[in-house]
């Protein structure tokens, strides 16, 4: 396949057998998608080649609820020739896959992954999805796709023990750990800072007594972004460019937040006017003058539903990005300064890896002590 991505959502149905305190979507009726019109919209997508390949995002409520749906498609694509190179996709909380569900997904395991949300600890996971942890086959999932991503979404009832929910995925053969604070929750209290920065503290420490394990997102920050003059105009994600989400009534979406099921007809009829190409669209004044841009996530979505402006953050998260940036530089520069690499031993490209991760963090430093007292005084 090709490097060029990209991305079709496809809503398959409005309904979830958990209730995830960070859920964002709205649950006032249970909609399916309609098999025959959906093998309509991707015959017409896949019969052309992209320079790279599709990823057709199964996207919920719980998208195994409606299994019977979604493997009578699959099984339609797949006896068709498209031109296309193309995945099947769903993330799914994994409580519905066990029997018939499992054989199958383990028998197209190849053109057919599951990406499995599962917040953490068995502690962790049941505060915040629905005491669903003992429902989960945790092992089908690291055994089947073993570098598929696990998505762990961070609430502010589990920050407590990010970091032993990061360590305990990982001690579950899951290296691929895709850690995110939930959007469109409160994280205003100031206690937050201290937690977060004591628990990306308590992560790095580990990283550093293991350094053969991938990190996960959190650490995976690219700091050598900080030097670069053009990823000050950095998108974040394929959000009305790359991607495009279709909802269960066909209709077509810059993503899947923008679906009426999510934010309702009026948000979702909103955003026509809106150019996801422009930078000045999706980057704000106030944001764009901070050093920390370029490093700093933002889902468009979210800013939409919430602000109605694809670039309005939402600025309680500024505080603990900043210390992630200032956790993360502490560890990798750390990690760099105490290596016992031989220089001559690297790559060029991992020679300038370091390099260029050294200057942006010595470029950012004035910053980062700042944040660092501003925390200390918290």
């Amino acid at each position: 396949m090709g490097n060029k991505i990209r991305n079709l959502f496809l809503t398959t149905n409005t309904n979830c057998n958990l209730r995830c305190i960070y859920c964002y979507e709205k649950k006032d009726k249970t909609v399916f998608f309609n098999v025959k019109e959906a093998e309509e919209k991707l015959a017409k997508a896949l019969s052309v080649k992209t320079e790279g390949s599709t990823i057709i995002d199964l996207h919920g409520g719980e998208p195994f609820l409606v299994f019977d749906r979604i493997k009578e498609l699959c099984e339609w694509c797949w006896a068709q020739n498209f031109a296309e190179h193309y995945v099947f996709f769903a993330t799914t909380n994994g409580t519905k896959v066990h029997g018939e569900i499992k054989d199958w997904l383990l028998e197209h395991k190849d053109r057919f992954i599951a990406g499995l949300s599962l917040d953490g600890t068995r502690e962790m996971q049941n505060m915040n999805r629905s005491n669903s942890f003992d429902q989960i086959d945790i092992d089908f999932f690291a055994q089947t796709w073993p570098g598929q991503s696990v998505k762990m979404t961070v609430s502010p009832i589990s920050i407590n023990t990010l970091a032993d929910g990061v360590i305990f995925l990982h001690s579950k053969g899951i290296h691929n750990i895709q850690v995110n604070l939930a959007y469109m929750v409160n994280w205003r209290d100031p206690k937050f800072a201290k937690i977060y920065q004591r628990e990306l503290r308590k992560l790095g420490q580990f990283y550093l007594k293991h350094p053969d394990l991938p990190l996960d997102a959190i650490y995976r920050l690219p700091l050598k972004l900080l030097i670069l003059p053009e990823a000050r105009q950095r998108k974040f994600c394929g959000c009305g460019t790359e991607m495009v989400a279709v909802d269960i009534d066909g209709r077509e979406y810059p993503c899947h937040l923008f679906f009426e099921s999510v934010g309702g007809k009026e948000k979702s009829e909103g955003w026509h006017d809106i150019d996801f190409s422009d930078p000045k669209q999706y980057i704000s004044e106030e944001c764009s003058k901070c050093l920390l841009y370029p490093t700093c996530p933002t889902c468009y979505g979210a800013n939409y539903l919430e602000r109605g402006d694809i670039g309005a953050r939402d600025m309680s998260l500024c505080t603990l990005e900043k210390i992630r940036t200032l956790e993360v530089a502490r560890f990798q520069y750390e990690r760099i300064v105490n290596s016992k690499d031989d220089p001559d031993s690297l790559s060029k490209e991992e020679l300038a890896e370091r390099i260029n991760t050294l200057e942006a963090i010595q470029k950012v430093e004035p910053l980062l002590k700042q944040i660092a007292q501003e925390v200390e005084a918290s």
